[in-house]
């Protein structure tokens, strides 16, 4: 089987929140929740939330949209370490995800941990442009969005 996006479903986030990769981990808990909590929220909160699956079925990551108004969204992803070693297909796939998420929303965004190598150059890949930084718990976040 080939690694594959599919709409998520609550499961998804109860296991993904106990395999998530430890930069992921770092950024929820640097932001005041549990990995468990954080895709929670994540879950029930986005208007689009999708999940990858690795080629043996395993759930390797998520990602999805927050509306915050009827133009802007606030983009997300956590993952495992699976997710790393299914980068290239991840990435075939991203663009148009992430291209679909943006024809709802004109205006993606979200704020980044500065550490979180993999995600940075994720949402660079996929189009977006860091727009500053803020420090949030002494550490430094960068503001990013991406515009259809």
């Amino acid at each position: 089987m080939k690694p594959y996006h599919r709409k998520s479903q609550l499961d998804d986030a109860a296991y993904l929140s106990l395999h998530l990769r430890y930069e992921d981990e770092r950024e929820v808990t640097t932001l005041g929740h549990s990995a468990e909590k954080a895709l929670a929220l994540a879950f029930g909160s986005s208007q689009i939330c999708r999940t990858i699956i690795d080629h043996r079925g395993r759930v390797v990551g998520m990602y999805g949209v927050v509306p915050l108004s009827d133009k802007t969204g606030q983009v997300w992803m956590l993952g495992s370490e699976g997710l790393v070693k299914i980068k290239t297909a991840f990435l075939k796939q991203s663009r148009s995800e992430v291209d679909g998420m943006n024809s709802i929303f004109p205006h993606l965004c979200n704020f980044i941990d500065s550490r979180n190598e993999v995600h940075l150059k994720w949402i660079k890949w996929c189009g977006f442009k860091i727009l500053g930084e803020k420090v949030i718990n002494n550490v430094k976040f960068y503001e990013f969005c991406r515009l259809a």
